[in-house]
């Protein structure tokens, strides 16, 4: 099998497992959002194996089947908006190869991610939490949560390069040939 045959049938997987977890989310009636970030960590799997055209491949696709598939399509906006697209910008971010230039980086990018959210949110929510003190308080809290996701994914990308690609790519059949 070519390494283009692969990188199409392991991007076409992981992008059915993708979707497969925005549905899950959608129906799930607890543990919402541990369903983006298993999407995320699955879309890195793209990323990793196949390199970044494949991964932004993937992103598309797995939003275009979202919007047929998954039953709640406000639910799709998460992993639109912020856990599909930071994937790949980490990636972006990360080849830089300066921690400090690249944390101001994933901040001012989670930060362009969270005003639009805000804005949103600010329809939904009462005046008091998307106002005055309420915003600085919800700003910072969200800015910490962000650094320790920022962190468990970096750790996600260890641990899968260490552990598990090394297992994978250690068993690849040998197909003969004739």
């Amino acid at each position: 099998m070519g390494d283009r045959t692969r990188k199409i049938a392991l991007t076409g997987i992981i992008s059915a497992l993708v979707v497969i977890s925005l549905i899950l989310e959608s129906i799930a009636p607890t543990g919402r959002l541990g369903f983006y970030v298993l999407a995320a960590f699955m879309l890195s799997v793209v990323l990793i194996e196949s390199g970044i055209g494949w991964g932004w491949a993937s992103y598309i696709v797995t939003c275009a089947v979202g919007f047929l598939l998954v039953p709640e399509k406000l639910n799709l906006l998460p992993y639109i908006m912020f856990f599909g697209i930071y994937t790949l910008l980490k990636f972006h971010i990360e080849s830089i190869s300066k921690p400090w230039i690249e944390f101001i980086l994933k901040l001012g990018a989670f930060n362009l991610f969270l005003w639009p959210a805000w804005k949103i949110a600010g329809t939904f929510l009462p005046a008091y939490l998307t106002e005055g003190t309420g915003v600085l308080i919800g700003g910072i809290v969200l800015q910490i949560v962000f650094v320790f996701y920022d962190f468990l994914f970096t750790c996600w990308i260890r641990y899968y390069n260490e552990k598990i690609a090394p297992r994978i790519r250690k068993n690849k059949p040998k197909i003969p040939i004739d």
